[in-house]
């Protein structure tokens, strides 16, 4: 299950989120650009906010730690 997690350590399932990411320059990896928490109702056409600094996408691993998938934002 993927989920976001924000710099201040609150996690939330990413299907409840609406994102959107971007290729860090110098392309090594991703990273959040924008991010609008808890179910969401974007239009079409219309941007997500701008994420907090810090957020990351990534899932809870079998050790019950979070694993990164982007750098934070």
């Amino acid at each position: 299950m993927l989920v976001i997690q924000t710099a201040n350590g609150n996690t939330y399932p990413a299907e409840t989120c609406v994102w959107r990411t971007a290729v860090v320059s110098g392309g090594n990896g991703y990273k959040l650009t924008h991010l609008t928490i808890g179910s969401p109702t974007i239009a079409v056409g219309a941007a997500p906010a701008a994420a907090p600094a810090g957020a990351q996408l990534g899932y809870i691993g079998k050790s019950g730690r979070f694993v990164a998938y982007t750098e934070p934002a």
